[in-house]
């Protein structure tokens, strides 16, 4: 699904199944055309192919424009009748033509309602019977279509399309619509959702970036920045789930690029990012962990890691490597004390480490060259649904 263009990605399956089935049939006119032109040399029945072709592109772009379903469908059924009835009059009402338009009453109920679908299979069928009374009758044509038995066998199939109409609408189809019906109010409930949770907490976030600029003491500062910071990390993964409309998994590396970009606001100096990220997915609790973890992070080097460097960087990388995912975090700031870093009182780290613990992931510290954090992750978290 996630495959298709972005325009029908969200449309119902039913619907992009007729758009799929449209381009399928627009391509095979055009083909046939060609091939009955330029093979076969039938000019008469080239232009049949590509008149019906035309229509149908016509009826498809008006439905796309318009989404006027009872104007494209009847247009586009009955421009298939007429095709097929004309099929019918020009193969001299061979045997084989009667195939095709038995096709067509089973694509009527699977876009019109039993009522208008059964009402157009009646007048399509009678229209079939009529041209071909007027071949039995008036042309004389010899077809072993008008043979006792076929005439049996198609009546026996008409019957049975119209009882796969009605299983299938009393059915598949109604149950199917509420099921559907059900979910897109449930898709919209938690768009929703998400749309204003992640509102709120930017008004929380704003409140707190105010007060920050309103203060003198640099310790206030610090602590607001790193509030703002945390309520962003939540914030973002909304702000994410609300703009693809996918409620089941955040792309790391999407993360990653919006949280850094939104906390190197902060800092007084251009600080570049490199990353070396796989494909990688995780659900919103395991997600709201990493995010909380990275949020600490990032927000530490702003503040304290780049005062003496003069090209500040930050490495991030996760990849998965010998049954285990390898979140690193790397500076090149001043380092760290060691001992100050387990402070009890370094709520930053406290954070970090709970939710490492909550990953059940290893957390592994460096202070060469910069500071650097390396946690091992199990690689299932990338796959599970909390």
């Amino acid at each position: 699904m996630n495959r298709l263009p972005a325009s029908l990605r969200y449309l119902a399956p039913k619907e992009q199944l007729s758009y799929l089935l449209a381009i399928i049939v627009i391509s095979y006119q055009l083909i046939v055309g060609l091939y009955d032109l330029f093979y076969l040399y039938e000019v008469t029945f080239a232009l049949l192919h590509w008149v019906f072709m035309a229509a149908l592109i016509y009826f498809t772009l008006h439905y796309i424009k318009h989404k006027k379903i009872h104007y494209s469908a009847y247009g586009v059924l009955d421009t298939s009748s007429l095709y097929f009835i004309a099929l019918l009059y020009l193969n001299d009402f061979a045997l084989s033509s009667y195939f095709f338009p038995i096709l067509l009453p089973i694509d009527s109920y699977l876009i019109l309602s039993f009522k208008e679908s059964t009402r157009f299979i009646l007048l399509h069928y009678a229209a079939v019977t009529l041209v071909s009374l007027y071949g039995y009758l008036v042309l004389g044509v010899d077809s072993a279509a008008f043979a006792f038995i076929p005439v049996k066998v198609y009546l026996f199939i008409v019957v049975f399309v119209i009882l796969f109409g009605m299983v299938y609408h009393l059915t598949i189809s109604e149950n199917y619509q509420m099921l559907f019906d059900a979910n897109q109010k449930k898709a919209l409930a938690l768009s929703e959702i998400h749309h204003r949770i992640k509102n709120n907490l930017h008004v929380v976030s704003s409140m707190l970036s105010i007060n920050k600029f309103g203060a003198d003491q640099q310790a206030l500062n610090s602590v607001v920045l790193g509030s703002t910071a945390r309520i962003e990390a939540i914030s973002l993964i909304h702000k994410l789930l609300y703009r693809q409309k996918d409620f089941a998994s955040i792309d790391f590396e999407s993360y990653v690029d919006e949280l850094s970009s939104y906390i190197f606001h902060y800092s007084d100096q251009p600080i570049s990012l490199e990353k070396e990220i796989d494909p990688l997915q995780f659900s919103i609790k395991t997600m709201q962990h990493l995010g909380i973890i990275l949020a600490e992070l990032l927000t530490n080097s702003v503040k304290y890691a780049f005062s003496q460097t003069t090209a500040p960087k930050i490495t991030i990388s996760l990849k998965e490597d010998g049954g285990l995912l390898h979140f690193i975090y790397q500076d090149n700031g001043i380092g760290c004390d060691i001992t100050k870093l387990n402070h009890k009182n370094a709520l930053g780290l406290a954070f970090i480490k709970a939710s490492t613990e909550y990953l059940k992931g290893e957390l592994y510290i460096a202070c060469d060259a910069g500071l650097r954090y390396e946690i091992r992750l199990d690689p299932l978290l990338k796959t599970q649904r909390f």
